[in-house]
């Protein structure tokens, strides 16, 4: 049943319980034309915060120059990481 979408009930998102649970709700038509209610629950996470020094700051509001002027944003990130190796 192409274009009957507009039967439908809106995607429902139900935030996220104390558990760190969300839930979302579709509804759709299978293939004999009924109206099926699919619920999905997902696990949220939350994402760090990172500190960033004033220069560091500074640094990101420069102009791009020569090559670089070309490239996309976050296209050439770099990471500094500290790991311990320890030889066997």
């Amino acid at each position: 049943m192409l274009g009957s979408d507009f039967f439908l009930s809106p995607k429902q998102v139900i935030g996220a319980n104390e558990h760190g649970f969300k839930k979302m709700t579709k509804y759709k038509f299978n293939d004999e034309g009924d109206r099926v209610k699919k619920i999905t629950t997902t696990p949220v996470r939350k994402l760090a915060n990172t500190r960033l020094s004033k220069h560091a700051v500074e640094r990101h509001s420069w102009v791009k120059f020569g090559d670089a002027v070309h490239e996309d944003v976050g296209s050439r990130l770099t990471t500094v990481s500290t790991v311990e190796i320890i030889s066997p």
